[in-house]
């Protein structure tokens, strides 16, 4: 049995938003989670002798920009925590896929989710399509030995919660996905009730950079390099106005644009 653990990432100013899954199968990840607990616990006993506010969990954000619960560490307690965050990734491999568009390129092929004030719905909706089928295609109906393997979903999303789980019960039915016999469910959890959300918010974090520092010219993140150099693997991509009109066209002639629409809470 296969979980993924999804999580998203953007910035209203440039308006990119990125959709990133975490997966796993259900033996690695128990320990993957047992040794993430073990570095906050571990991180909380020095805090706490030193006088200083413990931290509740792993905040991409918070952590990158040392704000929130992160405030007044220094670079080099910083990265020092994420080094023994990152080595989990070694001892445990897992695999993460990252999906990101551009709001402008939603809101232009598909005018309709900006007249109806539904941009980031519709977003979440092709997004998460992305992430199924890139899961589908090189996981799941890629190996042999996972051909009898199912796979369930958690996400930390509550205003999106109705909008993944329509989408979801689409792509159990959608002939082009091969593995939608094997799809088998979704929820909504808060960070506190999962703590892989954690891990989950950090791969989102950093694919969300890729794809923003790309678009200025800028290299890649220490962090993220950091990622690419242990057992972790997957893919970062985003959907073009290009791709995204392919995809309208397409839906349009299999009548499916209803399908989507309804998913993201639209109308015709």
């Amino acid at each position: 049995m296969f979980w993924g653990y999804i999580d998203d990432s953007g910035d209203n100013k440039t308006g990119l938003r990125t959709l990133s899954c975490l997966v796993g199968h259900y033996s690695r990840l128990f320990d993957f989670e047992v040794a993430w607990k073990r570095v906050l616990e571990r991180k909380n006993r020095q805090l706490a002798a030193e006088g200083r506010p413990t931290i509740s969990r792993f905040h991409a954000t918070y952590w990158s920009t040392q704000r929130g619960e992160f405030e007044g560490w220094s670079d080099d307690e910083k990265f020092e925590f994420f080094d023994n965050l990152l080595a989990i990734f070694y001892r445990y491999p897992v695999v993460g896929c990252g999906e990101s568009v551009y709001k402008k390129d939603v809101a232009e092929v598909f005018p309709e989710s900006l007249e109806q004030d539904r941009v980031d719905h519709l977003a979440q909706v092709l997004l998460f399509t992305l992430i199924v089928s890139y899961i589908d295609k090189r996981l799941m109906s890629f190996f042999r030995q996972y051909a009898a393997d199912r796979i369930a979903f958690v996400h930390d999303s509550m205003q999106f919660n109705g909008v993944l789980m329509d989408t979801f019960e689409g792509l159990k039915h959608d002939s082009g996905i091969a593995c939608r016999d094997r799809l088998d469910m979704i929820e909504y959890k808060p960070w506190q009730e999962e703590i892989l959300l954690q891990a989950a918010d950090l791969i989102a974090y950093e694919n969300y950079k890729v794809v923003e520092r790309k678009q200025v010219g800028a290299d890649m993140r220490i962090t993220m390099r950091k990622i690419l150099d242990t057992e972790f693997r997957g893919r970062n991509a985003r959907a073009t106005k290009e791709s995204l009109q392919e995809w309208r066209d397409q839906a349009e002639k299999s009548t499916t644009l209803n399908t989507i629409f309804a998913q993201a809470r639209m109308t015709i």
